[in-house]
């Protein structure tokens, strides 16, 4: 890689070589010993998945690392725990200690926010380089508690300028080193994004009230049924077995098509977003792109909900796999200029830093 120059750009797509069969025999381990410690195993469980996706996501051939301790997981989940105890228990000591309770966590929530974000940031690194959060908490207070009520004033209405000042919030608070993140999506962008939705919400629901004001009455089913009263199912089952089976079938038709008007929005959503914010951040002179695909994210979607349905939940580590697989083979790093010699330069510039204020980022507080 010595070759580039400075003025050259170079991509990298991220890799992912996780495998389901791998996977499942971290996930089934977690879940049962989870369980039998009565929940105390998942701070573990959660390193342990953690590092095996971060270990098999790989950029330039190299794979990222988390580092995080599962002891001090453990000790911010106690905090967590205690914390709803108590205010699950004092309704019943007086109403004010639980109004007082909820006071003092609203200017709280910030806190843990930037608590949470640091210790994700910090545990993450990449070629021994550590990624960072700086976040303050003014930052922190007027976007998860002053913009909410905008949001209500308004309706809704300010919905897409929160979600900006959110991912905002976010990544131009994150570093790789001493190289901050930057992003450059507008608020007009994220409108955009919601004013397709509700299109296709519109959309949806013209088909569906057309389908089911006139589609399904010119079915009559009584008359179908003739020798039988409708609402006698096991009649139905045993004296009609084929008229059953129609019926199942048409029941199932209609729970999908209604279900599947559902996910439609929220897959558009989460995939034009995730595009936008991805295309949309920089990091130093380098930049990502994305190109999720709705049609493939749809489908994944759908077909992994459909496995874990009918294996009861043990498809869960395949969904898994196969979902991150695609959304992080989805992402391009662009970078300008030798990437060797920007990660040396990082590398001396911690190294002059030094790494002490590692020491305060010490719990995980759930988030």
């Amino acid at each position: 890689m010595n070759s580039h120059s400075l003025d050259s750009t170079t991509d990298f797509p991220l890799q992912f070589n996780g495998k389901s069969g791998e996977f499942f025999k971290i996930w089934i381990v977690n879940i049962v010993l989870s369980i039998l410690t009565l929940g105390i195993y998942s701070a573990w469980a959660k390193v342990r998945t953690r590092r095996y996706f971060y270990s098999n996501t790989l950029l330039m051939n190299s794979p990222f690392d988390y580092l995080a301790e599962p002891i001090k997981i453990l000790k911010g989940r106690i905090i967590a725990f205690a914390i709803l105890i108590i205010y699950s228990i004092s309704p019943s000591i007086s109403p004010v200690l639980q109004g007082g309770l909820l006071v003092l966590f609203v200017p709280l929530l910030p806190f843990i926010i930037i608590k949470a974000l640091n210790f994700n940031a910090y545990n993450t690194a990449y070629h021994n380089i550590r990624f960072n959060f700086k976040g303050r908490y003014l930052q922190a207070l007027w976007v998860f508690i002053g913009l909410p009520f905008i949001v209500a004033l308004t309706i809704g209405l300010a919905y897409p300028y929160f979600t900006r000042a959110r991912k905002k919030f976010i990544i131009s608070n994150m570093a790789y080193g001493t190289s901050s993140f930057e992003f450059a999506a507008t608020t007009g962008q994220f409108y955009q994004v919601y004013l397709k939705v509700l299109a296709i919400l519109m959309a949806l629901a013209i088909v569906i009230g057309i389908f089911t004001y006139s589609y399904l009455p010119s079915l009559n089913l009584e008359s179908i049924l003739p020798d039988y009263q409708f609402e006698n199912i096991l009649k139905l089952f045993f004296l009609s077995i084929p008229t059953f089976i129609f019926g199942l079938f048409l029941g199932l038709l209609i729970i999908a098509i209604y279900v599947t008007s559902l996910i439609i929005p929220f897959i558009y959503i989460y995939t034009a977003l995730i595009n936008l914010v991805v295309n949309q951040t920089r990091l130093a002179e380098h930049h990502f792109s994305g190109h999720l695909q709705f049609g493939k994210m749809l489908w994944l979607s759908v077909s992994s909900l459909l496995a874990i349905m009918c294996s009861f939940g043990l498809m869960i580590p395949w969904a898994m796999i196969r979902m991150t697989r695609y959304r992080i083979e989805s992402i391009t790093l662009h970078v300008k200029g030798n990437p060797d010699e920007f990660i040396a330069a990082e590398t001396q510039k911690i190294q002059a830093i030094g790494e002490e204020i590692g020491d305060i980022f010490d719990l995980d507080i759930g988030l």
